[in-house]
Order: C-alpha cells, then sequence, then structure tokens
C-alpha cells in the first residue's frame, strides 16, 4: 500500500511525547472571540470550542449546543452502561435468537468487528464479556488464570452475526451473540464516532474553525485566529507537558497506561486489556494516532496500544493516512516516518 508523503488533512508543526491531550489556551488574541462549552458524557468531560469572530455569540452556543446534544444521542444508543439502550438489550438477549438493533448502532458494531479483523483480535468489541474481571477499585487483586480463561471464553469479536449489510439497511438490523454471557462495549469506538457526529452539525450549520475534544480524544477544523489549533501534549509518566502539536485537520486520539491502574508490589494493573489473553496490553505507556476522522484514530489508539511497539507500528505504517507516534515500556519513543516530532519544555509551550 503507497504511503502517502505528507498528511494533506493535517498540519502539525512540533510534537513532543503523547497521551491527555490538553488545549493550550494561551493566545494572542481577545479570548470571547472563541466561544466554548463544556459537558460531561460518555463519562467524560467534553469541551466544543468555535472560533467565531464577529458573530452572534449567543447564537455560536445554541448551535454547540447541539452539537454537544448529538453526542448525547449518541451515547444513548451505544452506552452499554445504560440499562434501557439498544446495545444492552442486545447484550442481554447473548445465547438467544439475536436482537433487532437500528442500523446506525448496526453499523458502528460492523465497523468495530472490521476493526478486530485489521488488527488480528487487538481490537474487539466483545471484551465487555469479561465482565469486571480486571475491575480497578480499592479493593483490586489481579484475577487467576482459571478467572482469565473462563472469562476469554465469551470474548471473540468473531462469533459476532449480523443480518445483511448495516451500512445500508434501512432498518432494524438483527445481531446475535451466540453463547450466554457475551456482550458487546463500545468504549474503544463510540466516543470517536461521537466526536465525528458533533463536527457533522457544527459543519452543517456552516462553521469551518472549531476544535471538539472527548476524554482527550481530539478532532479540529480549520484554524484559530488564523493559525491552527495547538494541543499539549502530557508525559504518560509525569504531570508536565512533553511537547506540543498544531492541529488544522484531522483526529488525535491517544490510549495510555497512566489513565486507570493500580500498582500491586511493583507491578502496573491498568484497564487496557489485551482481549487475546485477558490481560492488562504490556509493551507500551501511551500511543497516539492521527487520521482523518475521530472514530479511526480512537479505534486504531486502543489496538496499537494492544498490539505493542513493533507490530503496533506495523499496523500504522501499513496504513494510508495514518501516523503513529508510540511511549514504549522503557520510556523510549517511535513514530511512524511522517509523523513530525520535536521535544519542546513545558515552558516553551506556556510561555507562546
Amino acid at each position: 500500500m503507497t504511503r502517502n508523503k505528507l498528511l494533506p488533512w493535517i498540519s502539525l508543526t512540533a510534537l513532543a511525547g503523547l497521551l491527555a491531550w490538553q488545549v493550550i489556551d494561551r493566545y494572542r488574541q481577545p479570548a470571547e472571540e472563541t466561544v466554548r462549552l463544556q459537558q460531561t458524557l460518555m463519562g467524560t468531560l467534553w469541551s466544543v470550542q468555535v472560533w467565531a469572530p464577529e458573530s452572534d455569540q449567543a447564537e455560536v452556543r445554541r448551535d454547540i449546543a447541539a452539537a454537544l446534544a448529538e453526542v448525547a444521542r449518541v451515547e444513548a444508543v451505544m452506552s452499554e452502561w445504560r440499562e434501557e439502550s439498544p446495545i444492552s438489550l442486545l447484550n442481554r438477549s447473548a445465547g438467544g435468537s439475536g436482537y433487532l438493533v437500528p442500523p446506525e448502532l448496526a453499523a458502528i458494531i460492523e465497523r468495530g468487528i472490521e476493526y478486530g479483523r485489521l488488527s488480528g483480535g487487538a481490537f474487539d468489541i466483545t471484551w465487555k464479556g469479561m465482565g469486571d474481571l480486571w475491575k480497578l477499585d480499592d479493593g483490586f487483586q489481579a484475577p487467576s488464570q482459571e478467572q482469565i480463561e473462563e472469562a476469554l471464553s465469551r470474548v471473540d469479536y468473531r462469533l459476532v452475526e449480523l443480518d445483511g449489510h448495516p451500512a445500508s439497511a434501512a432498518g432494524p438490523v438483527r445481531i446475535r451473540l451466540p453463547r450466554q454471557g457475551m456482550a458487546l462495549g463500545l468504549g474503544g469506538i463510540a466516543k470517536g464516532y461521537g466526536i465525528d457526529r458533533a463536527a457533522a452539525v457544527l459543519r452543517k450549520k456552516g462553521y469551518d474553525d472549531f476544535l471538539i475534544e472527548g476524554g482527550g480524544d481530539v478532532l479540529t477544523a480549520g484554524q484559530r485566529a488564523g493559525r491552527p489549533w495547538r494541543v499539549g501534549i502530557q508525559d504518560p509518566r509525569g504531570d508536565d507537558l512533553l511537547g506540543w502539536v498544531e492541529v488544522s485537520g484531522g483526529a488525535v486520539a491517544t490510549s495510555g497506561d497512566y489513565q486507570r491502574f493500580r500498582m500491586v508490589e511493583g507491578v502496573r494493573y491498568h484497564h487496557i486489556i489485551d482481549p487475546r489473553s485477558g490481560r492488562p496490553a504490556r509493551g507500551c505507556r501511551s500511543v497516539t494516532v492521527l487520521a482523518p476522522s475521530a472514530e479511526q484514530a480512537d479505534a486504531l489508539a486502543t489496538a496499537i496500544f494492544v498490539l505493542g511497539s513493533r507490530e503496533g507500528m506495523g499496523l500504522a505504517e501499513s496504513l494510508d493516512n495514518v501516523e503513529a507516534l508510540i511511549v514504549d515500556d522503557e520510556g523510549d519513543i517511535r513514530k511512524s516516518g511522517h509523523f513530525p516530532f520535536a521535544a519542546s519544555s513545558r515552558a516553551d509551550v506556556l510561555a507562546e
């Protein structure tokens, strides 16, 4: 597959590290020219910023609220944590004859299965069948190998049965989870999809310059005050920023072992589980993916993290319009061939 020489959809000038993206607001223009709203959705904080000088700010806020309402709609359909959501009803039907779900949900499940195939099972939307095996609460104890093996009997994206072609379906699509206890979890893809849907709302309303962040995943469009949107990158083993990136279009998603974890006798147990082994993925501290859509970046960041530094980079480099930067388990940084990277201190970033 031919690789792109430069990313035509994303403008980057410096990058140094990875994870937990933070928008840097110290630009030299009046803050009131950027309209921003925040809301907690999908269990995390969302922020939408629109660069709209000489606009009716009340109208801009209403339009941003409409974009966030679209995320809330997606959450209502795709959150496995809501008891009456379509995906929860599907999960409760496991072992039976199947369940009719909205075509939108069926289509993203189909794409989730495709990411499973692409990654050789490193990305698997049936991970939720493991239940609370790795619940990282105050009383956390690592499960036994027997418990892991029993849980893995309910995890295999290849077993999910879909009737027809959801992408072109005009009505509900029947999906069947053939084994009792199987369950789908879209946490590695639905957030990115929600970001893309919010962006579609803003574009339909005529906005060209905006940034949407959901739990660290970012999509940008256009510019802010004539310059790219600037995003800082957190050190996965510290509180400081490792650097920054300037983005004028495209999506950035991150996965890391520092977001939710427990340390037990010097071992870091974190929330990114390898669905092939049933254990926390090893080999990476953090991964950043640049891709055309937030959904793609979201899913690939998880898949590459699980695959590990060498195999994960191989996946990134096999895909057009995708770039990756990996901090491995030794703290070394690897990047794909056209991923621009330049170290920058926190002082340099904040002084800009």
